[in-house]
């Protein structure tokens, strides 16, 4: 049997945390993430499920930039020296990993990999606010009305052979391992696939799009088309004075697809509240460590200390 990982950047994840941890420690032997500057209670979860024993390594970041590949890359190195996994699975936090053709858990697919491939998982549905179950705080569970997607940038899975052999970095959002491929296979997996729930609450959409767009503009390697959807949702708030309506992202074709959660019944949200996110709080935040990290450099540059 495999030693599988899973790897993550993360940033005010605090009504998603504990479902993705949760689900995924069904599924993977542990899990390495790196915190990108969280300023909701993405952290206090988390160490409230270490305190549970749960296999949960936690990395800080403490620089504001959103670096994705470069960062992943780094943790991706770190995961392998220190645990020695098989396979890492890099995912967002708004990911989950299933098997719409398999109603087993997803892992006895998992161990039937090969090292010497490179894998791509595409997102099948993702889902949108809409029809809340409020009663539910498991996101699976909260959200079960999705759209099918047309996945033009799947997501990558790593072997060990792989990365030791070739030593490759990882693009940014985990799309690809940028290196010669030219004598390695590759394969779209056919049945392991990514749910994909990237806007929980209209709270949820105005935090992530506010933080989101300005952390991205805080990038020392901003290009301009970058996040390109993200500006437009931006825009659209600036106008509107931070009203936005959920409609600005449904695709309007979705349908009542609930995940299979057969393999993990015993999933039990202690944790999170009903009421995590809040807009307002995370864009200050954000602003207040962005002033703060402007003003140390400029008295580096200055000369100051």
């Amino acid at each position: 049997m495999s030693k599988v990982y899973c790897v993550g950047m993360i940033k005010n994840e605090a009504d998603i945390i504990e479902s993705y941890v949760r689900y995924h420690l069904h599924i993977f032997d542990g899990m390495v993430l790196l915190d990108n500057g969280s300023t909701d209670r993405t952290l206090e979860i988390l160490n409230q499920l270490q305190s549970e024993g749960l296999p949960i390594y936690l990395k800080h970041d403490n620089t504001l930039e959103y670096v994705q590949g470069e960062k992943t890359t780094e943790l991706i190195n770190s995961t392998f020296e220190q645990f020695d996994p098989d396979f890492i699975f890099p995912l967002d936090v708004d990911e989950f990993l299933v098997t719409p053709n398999y109603s087993g858990n997803p892992r006895k697919l998992i161990d039937k990999l090969s090292t010497g491939k490179i894998y791509y998982l595409e997102r099948d549905y993702t889902y949108f606010p809409i029809h809340i179950n409020e009663n539910q705080l498991f996101i699976p569970k909260r959200l079960t009305f999705a759209s099918p997607i047309k996945d033009y940038w799947p997501k990558v899975v790593i072997s060990k052979k792989i990365w030791k052999t070739y030593s490759p970095s990882i693009s940014g959002g985990n799309h690809d391992l940028l290196f010669d491929k030219r004598n390695v296979r590759v394969e779209i997996s056919p049945n392991l696939k990514l749910r994909h729930y990237p806007y929980r609450s209209l709270e949820h959409l105005k935090s992530k799009i506010t933080v989101g767009w300005m952390n991205t503009l805080a990038s020392y390697n901003y290009n301009e088309g970058h996040n390109y959807h993200w500006y437009d949702l931006f825009e659209e708030l600036k106008k509107n004075n931070l009203n936005i309506s959920v409609d600005v992202i449904l695709e309007h074709n979705e349908t009542y697809i609930p995940m299979d959660l057969s393999f993990c019944p015993s999933v039990e949200v202690k944790y999170t509240t009903d009421h995590e996110v809040n807009a307002i709080s995370n864009l200050l935040n954000y602003c207040e460590s962005l002033a703060i990290n402007y003003r140390e450099m400029d008295k580096r540059r200055r000369g100051g200390s």
